[in-house]
């Protein structure tokens, strides 16, 4: 996104001290047992699973807020606010809260197979959206955001998951 060294440390700088803001949408297997939530866990590798990530003692502070927009047949429509940015972040803490996404495999095979049984919805993806991105321009200071509507399969999976 920088165009020069100086514009990309500027920004580096305000991702490192978590100036930036990052909203996802999401759909989640199940339905969280609040309407909004705070998932404050630690995340380092999996300890077997090298490719993976995981909640553990000792790793690094994350912390994960949520807002469900909308129940649905076997899932969720969450909003989703990043307050650290760690590796497979918010798939890691909704698959610790047992809600992980629609369509991911690594972190929630078997919800997402019950999933598919209720609904025979099969997702193409994980159903993960960054929506919103803002951040102060590194020049001018002025607050910037950019946002992202919905793409059409995740726009056909949550059409799919209200029918059902």
């Amino acid at each position: 996104m920088a165009k020069n060294d100086r514009l990309h440390l500027a920004l580096a700088k305000q991702f490192a001290a978590r100036e930036v803001e990052k909203i996802y949408n999401a759909l989640v297997c199940g339905s969280p047992s609040k309407d909004a939530g705070e998932i404050h866990a630690s995340i380092a590798r999996h300890p077997s699973h090298r490719k993976r990530m995981a909640v553990t003692e000792g790793g690094r502070d994350a912390r994960t807020t949520y807002r469900a927009l909308e129940a649905l047949t076997g899932a969720a429509f969450v909003e989703v606010f990043l307050h650290t940015g760690r590796t497979h972040q918010i798939r890691v803490h909704f698959h610790h809260i047992g809600h992980p996404l629609v369509g991911d495999e690594m972190y929630g095979a078997p919800q997402n197979k019950r999933l598919r049984q209720i609904t025979h919805y099969v997702a193409p993806r994980q159903m993960l959206h960054a929506r919103e991105l803002s951040f102060s321009h590194p020049t001018t200071g002025k607050r910037l955001t950019f946002e992202a509507p919905l793409p059409p399969d995740f726009r056909e999976g949550l059409a799919a998951l209200r029918q059902k």
